[in-house]
């Protein structure tokens, strides 16, 4: 019986580890193949302040590709935001908020927020302080 018990145990975890990579293999597909829809809305980008760069520059590649909770965070850590005061402002918790930064910076090659600030030293994120947050429900 506990031959059983083992070799059942053995074989849902074998079936987890390739649904995962299995899941991990077409993100990254899509991902590194562009098939993805990408949000290239040029009013968008102007209307939080941030430069409109050709296409063909990577930083706007990336911004792109991220998802607007990502955005927010990039954004928030590019304006010195702390991880507490990111969640706090967009109602996430810290644990949510160190997720999503930690996706921006595997996205984006960089080791740590210093790094990502670096990257986006150029881009105007002044705006994004004054605008409240969309993603979240009016009380």
């Amino acid at each position: 019986m506990r031959d059983f018990h083992r070799w059942g145990l053995l074989t849902v975890n074998i079936c987890s580890t390739i649904i995962f990579i299995m899941s991990l293999w077409r993100f990254l597909k899509r991902w590194l193949t562009g098939s993805q829809e990408k949000r290239t809305y040029a009013s968008d980008v102007a209307a939080v302040g941030l430069p409109y760069v050709p296409k063909e520059d990577d930083r706007y590649q990336l911004w792109i590709s991220l998802s607007p909770r990502e955005q927010d965070v990039t954004a928030l850590t590019c304006l010195g935001y702390t991880n507490p005061q990111i969640a706090a402002r967009l109602g996430l918790s810290v644990e949510t908020v160190k997720s999503y930064l930690k996706i921006v910076l595997v996205r984006s090659a960089s080791r740590t927020k210093a790094d990502l600030r670096v990257l986006f030293a150029s881009w105007d994120f002044s705006e994004w302080e004054k605008r409240p947050d969309p993603h979240r429900w009016l009380d």
